[in-house]
């Protein structure tokens, strides 16, 4: 609910500003031009909506990789909507990959601490940074050029500064921290356990993305997320790795009640987390007891929109491919998912996660096989 008011809202501001400024500002631009300069301004105002948007992700990212670089990072990934660029093993690598919930992202490994402090703010906020640089180049040039032309820099501009406060503001969506929020809670003097998180984040991901498997990752990384603690997204995301490095181990019966211990109202997990091990805890219905109540119950329309936003995940695929071997029995289906899973696997942005799940695939397997083998002849 959170999340769609907070869209209702942006929506009904935008659409007052347009109104009351942009669409005056405009009118007074264009005011003296002839009919064929005023259609050319408004196809080009119209265009730099969608250009100014895409400019202003590809330039948050950016200052988030030229902030952390000065800042002794090193980079790992770079993606813009579903395009990325990584990182494997010394090697630039072209990916299509999407994360729920974000247009972007740039993901880099930080520097060892030196006395538990590392730097920790250039890198958060060097995307709202460029955002309101850019906004400032696009105000100079609408000072700069004649109408028509002024009046698209002057939406791109409004756009870099949307984003750049979207950003910089620190604000939660559904669970999930923006970089303001992340600056903030990481500059907080009590936060040391919340720092380190941080630090556990990156790294893990930055070896994973080479090819270093979740069950190999230092036991040291899991320390400090209590469960009264994850309210914390980012000592949130620790536990969530602890989750991993348990089903990577095949854990399986830790790994489940880990993830149920994790989804206790208790725990005040953020949203997107607890979507993710409510799939999770459906994988297991299926692998395990398979009884068909539980897994309506689990299987709710909200999981189903998530499954469908998710489609692109590996584990999404993995999920699926369990659903139709063990539960429906329809080996169309169980074919095709697993054709996704593999393509998936292909694009995946971590390395160290594909072998994990061809090993949870070859279990789902075993387990169809061991069930047909036990049906009365």
């Amino acid at each position: 609910m959170e999340k769609r008011l907070l869209k209702l809202l942006l929506i009904v501001i935008m659409g007052l500003f347009g109104w009351f400024v942009i669409g005056p500002l405009l009118a007074f631009l264009t005011e003296d031009l002839p009919l064929h300069l005023l259609f050319l301004g408004i196809v080009l105002t119209l265009l730099a909506i969608p250009i100014g948007y895409i400019l202003n992700v590809i330039l948050h990212e950016a200052g988030h990789l030229v902030f952390g670089k000065l800042s002794g990072y090193r980079f790992v990934s770079f993606r813009v909507l579903n395009r990325m660029l990584v990182r494997e093993k010394g090697k630039l690598v072209r990916k299509k990959f999407t994360v729920v919930g974000t247009l972007g992202q740039c993901l880099m490994s930080p520097p060892e601490p030196k006395n538990g402090v590392f730097p920790l703010f250039a890198y958060n906020l060097g995307g709202a940074v460029f955002n309101f640089l850019f906004a400032a180049i696009c105000v100079w040039l609408f000072f700069l050029l004649p109408a028509p032309w002024r009046a698209p820099f002057f939406v791109m501009a409004l756009l870099g500064v949307l984003l750049g406060l979207i950003s910089g503001i620190p604000l939660r969506v559904g669970g999930l921290p923006n970089d303001g929020y992340n600056a903030w809670l990481l500059g907080r003097a009590e936060n040391a356990k919340t720092r380190r998180a941080f630090w556990v984040q990156l790294r893990a991901n930055a070896l994973l993305t080479n090819g270093t498997r979740a069950r190999d990752l230092p036991v040291d990384f899991f320390d400090g997320a209590e469960i009264a603690q994850l309210d914390d997204p980012l000592l949130a995301s620790t536990a969530f790795l602890r989750y991993n490095y348990l089903l990577d181990r095949q854990e399986l019966d830790a790994a489940r009640a880990f993830a149920e211990a994790l989804l206790d109202p208790a725990a005040k997990l953020p949203n997107h987390m607890k979507t993710e091990l409510r799939c999770e805890l459906l994988f297991f219905e299926l692998i395990k007891e398979c009884r068909p109540e539980e897994i309506d119950r689990l299987y709710t329309e909200e999981l189903k929109a998530y499954i469908r936003a998710s489609f692109i995940y590996a584990s999404r695929q993995r999920l699926l491919y369990a659903y139709a071997k063990l539960f429906t029995k329809d080996a169309a289906a169980a074919e095709w998912h697993l054709a996704l899973f593999r393509e998936a696997c292909t694009n995946s942005a971590s390395l160290g996660e594909i072998p994990g799940e061809q090993e949870l695939i070859s279990l789902v397997d075993r387990i169809a096989d061991q069930r047909e083998a036990d049906l009365p002849r």
